[in-house]
């Protein structure tokens, strides 16, 4: 496992800036932008996140980051703890055993105690995603699901169904961070891709990622990991 920040401070004194870095310039911009508008109606609180993902502590403890456009809403000081919601959103659960955390989707409930996981809920369908802890994903159609740490499922015709991460990061988008165990280089290179939409390649064979990254610059990233691997990575 390397050190991606102390790789960085030791070769970045020698690096050519690359172009790549002024289209990531961007978020920087947006972040000025209006984000989120908050209201209180009849005693709920509600969320709305619309240029950038923002980030929220609620009443309880709780904390959630909501992806551009998604939509939350919070009773506090109610039993069990309640949120509904839009879009997709992280949660950082503050345990407590005797006060249940449900998330209410248009076509699914997601039941905790105190964890880590993400939810999308639109036009796609609803899909959970675990980081930590377990949760228990319930259906329109009466069937639940316990999803542990590193496990997601998503509904197919109102029956959560396990199925294997497509990607190894998939709250990159909240958290800013990408963490890779023994990973392989194609799915690291996938999931790059994904992200920031730049087809990414490589010829090299049977290489192994271990690291974490800040997702602030995929130009960094490329230039960390092709350092650390002797690779060559081509953008398409």
């Amino acid at each position: 496992m390397f050190d991606a920040q102390a790789v960085w401070e030791k070769l970045s004194g020698t690096r050519r800036r690359s172009p790549l870095r002024f289209l990531w310039a961007f978020p920087v911009a947006a972040a000025l932008l209006l984000g989120v508008f908050l209201f209180r109606r009849n005693g709920w609180t509600e969320y709305h996140s619309y240029d950038v993902a923002q980030a929220f502590t609620l009443a309880d403890g709780t904390h959630v980051t909501l992806a551009p456009g998604a939509t939350l809403r919070y009773q506090p000081h109610k039993d069990p703890r309640q949120v509904s919601m839009t879009g997709r959103v992280l949660y950082e659960v503050a345990h407590d055993e005797a006060h249940p955390f449900v998330v209410s989707a248009p076509s699914a409930t997601v039941m905790v105690l105190g964890t880590v996981f993400q939810v999308r809920a639109d036009e796609a369908g609803t899909r959970v995603d675990v980081t930590e802890g377990r949760v228990r994903f319930c259906g329109t159609a009466g069937e639940s699901l316990v999803l542990a740490a590193g496990e997601g499922a998503s509904l197919q015709e109102g029956i959560p169904v396990l199925e294997e991460a497509a990607l190894p990061n998939p709250s990159a988008w909240a958290t800013g961070i990408f963490r890779y165990e023994s990973t392989p280089l194609e799915t690291v290179l996938e999931e790059l891709s994904a992200f920031y939409g730049i087809p990414l390649s490589t010829e090299a064979k049977g290489k192994r990622l271990t690291g974490s990254f800040s997702t602030e610059s995929l130009d960094e990233i490329l230039y960390l990991v092709q350092a650390a691997l002797d690779v060559q990575i081509d953008i398409q």
